[in-house]
């Protein structure tokens, strides 16, 4: 089998739901989303699919999804939406060219959907939300996911996906295989 790697770096926080730890703290990191395909054949180009196409099939819009945004488990943002807000508002009239009465502090709205994820705009936060507390390892799963959808219908088959929360001084990373 031939196999492909390739990753992009995000930059967002997160807050771990019910952790005895340093994690119940909104935090973030750099973190580095990875995706491993491969096909027992090549294309008639000589690739088991070209970087650029793994590049905007599944990690641009990961990284749309995610770039400077509050991770979330949904049933959290429901609870603390309402708190958001104007917070969100004060902090976007901190910008020269926003006043404060153009900013609605009623509702957030949905950006982006990815894979049962949501990017939602809370009065200039930008917030995404998954269906599970965001944890690398169930990031990492969540990867996997959306390379499966990207792919699905064609010879690839995805081998893993990685997902790292530190890379410097070393490297952590949780990585999603099947099988």
């Amino acid at each position: 089998m031939f196999e492909i790697t390739k990753s992009v770096d995000i930059d967002f926080a997160h807050h771990v739901s019910g952790h005895l730890g340093k994690c119940i703290n909104i935090h973030g990191h750099t973190w580095k989303f990875e995706v491993s395909i491969g096909a027992e054949e090549l294309d008639e180009n000589g690739f088991v699919v070209d970087f650029g196409v793994l590049k905007r099939k599944v990690l641009e819009p990961v990284k749309i999804l995610l770039d400077h945004s509050l991770a979330l488990s949904e049933k959290t943002f429901k609870k603390i939406e309402e708190h958001l807000l104007p917070i969100g508002k004060t902090l976007i009239t901190t910008r020269p060219d926003v006043e404060s009465n153009m900013i609605d502090i009623k509702n957030s709205h949905i950006l982006v959907n990815l894979n049962q994820a949501r990017l939602w705009e809370c009065a200039g936060i930008n917030v995404t939300t998954f269906l599970f507390t965001p944890t690398s390892e169930r990031l990492a799963k969540w990867l996997y996911e959306v390379a499966e959808n990207a792919f699905r219908h064609t010879e690839i088959e995805i081998i893993e996906a990685k997902v790292y929360e530190q890379l410097h001084p070393v490297a952590a990373c949780a990585i999603y295989r099947e099988n």
